[in-house]
This record gives structure tokens, sequence and C-alpha cells, in this order.
């Protein structure tokens, strides 16, 4: 077996576990039309607090992540149906730049912690249907995590072991290891890395305690 499938291997099963999940009912979009509000508990408190005992890192699904999706939302979803998810009280208008143009964009507040930092939504003009679509979601939140407990907080070394991470480079979030499976980008924090470095760099070279400060999904 090729080294390049080992390094793979664990980001596979992790797609290969969330897709057993949806198909057993337990993906975070089953309940997609719920809109972010409540208690998100599981139904079964005995199950969920034996999934806490094992893993205090796995999320609910209102803060899972997964390729195109950060709990309810979904990546390419039309803004109609993002309102119709997200309560009015939960979303601030604002703009973001991208090549010279101003595009509109959202902060979306947690429901259960207001005061944890508020997630960016940015949108992108639809050609087709008219309207916006959601194009990108900045994760600034530690609540929201993977299934295998990463996300905001979490050391490097821990997402590139499990997230199988191709290339270290700048995103529109800043410095992050990019993986292009499951298209999310860990931005690093930039104390971590040297003062001077090149514009992209082997994710081997990156402190494996570095901390990420964001997690940016996109198509």
């Amino acid at each position: 077996m090729s080294s390049f499938s080992l390094v793979l291997r664990p980001a596979r099963l992790a797609l290969l576990a969330f897709a057993s999940g949806a198909c057993n009912g337990s993906s975070p979009s089953s309940n997609g039309d719920v809109p972010f509000a409540g208690d998100s508990r599981s139904s079964d408190p005995a199950a969920a607090e034996q999934r806490l005992a094992a893993n205090p890192n796995v999320p609910d699904s209102l803060h899972l992540l997964s390729p195109g999706r950060a709990g309810r939302l979904r990546l390419n979803m039309s803004e109609r149906e993002l309102l119709k998810r997200v309560p009015e009280t939960q979303l601030r208008r604002t703009t973001y730049q991208d090549k010279d143009t101003t595009y509109p964009a959202y902060e979306m507040l947690d429901a259960q912690k207001p005061d944890a930092p508020a997630s960016v939504l940015h949108l992108l003009p639809d050609s087709v249907k008219g309207g916006y679509r959601l194009r990108r979601i900045r994760i600034y939140d530690p609540q929201y995590r993977t299934a295998e407990g990463i996300g905001v907080g979490s050391p490097f070394g821990a997402a590139r072991q499990t997230m199988g991470l191709t290339r270290v480079r700048d995103t529109p979030a800043g410095f992050a290891g990019v993986s292009g499976l499951v298209k999310m980008a860990w931005v690093i924090d930039p104390k971590s890395l040297p003062a001077k470095h090149p514009d992209e760099m082997n994710s081997a070279d990156i402190p494996p305690a570095a901390r990420i400060t964001c997690v940016l999904l996109y198509q």
C-alpha cells in the first residue's frame, strides 16, 4: 500500500463513519427543517452520557462539522433556506471582500451560548436561480467539532493525523492546513509559525502543538 493511501485512510474512515450515521438516521441533516433553538441533547440521556465519557469533545448535532456542513447549515443552500433554519435574532448582516468585490454575509450567534465567537457565513449570487447561496462558512466557536472531536482550539497535529491534510497555504481566513478530501481548512495560530514563512509549507513542518483558530468550510 502506498504512503499516500496510508495518509488518507483516517479521513476516509471518518467519512465512511459519517455516511453510516446518516443511513441510520443520526445525521444532523435528518431534522434539517428544525431551526437552531432549544435543547439539542440526545433523546437518550444515558447514551449521550456514555459518548461524552468516552470523548468529551464529541459535539452535539447542532455543532457537528462534516464535509460541506456545520450543524444544520449546508454549503450551497439558498439564503431563503438559511433564514428558515436560523432565527433572525441570531443573525447580523455584514459584508466581505473578494477580488475587489463586496458580497453579503451574516455573523451567526449560537443559541445556547450567545457570548461564543460568531460564525461567519459568506454568500454568493446564484446565477441560475437568483438570490444568494451559502458559499463559505468560517467557524470560530470551539463548540463546533468533527466527529473525532477536532475543532477550534485543537492542536494542529490532531487535524493533520485525522483529516488527511494535503498542503498548508494562505486561505481567505489565514494560513491553514487544507484538506481537499473533506473540503475543510484548519487555520493555524500565526504565533505558532515563523515570522517569515513561504506561501506554502509541508504540513509536517508545522509544530504539532500549534493551535487551530478557525475552521473554514468551502466548496
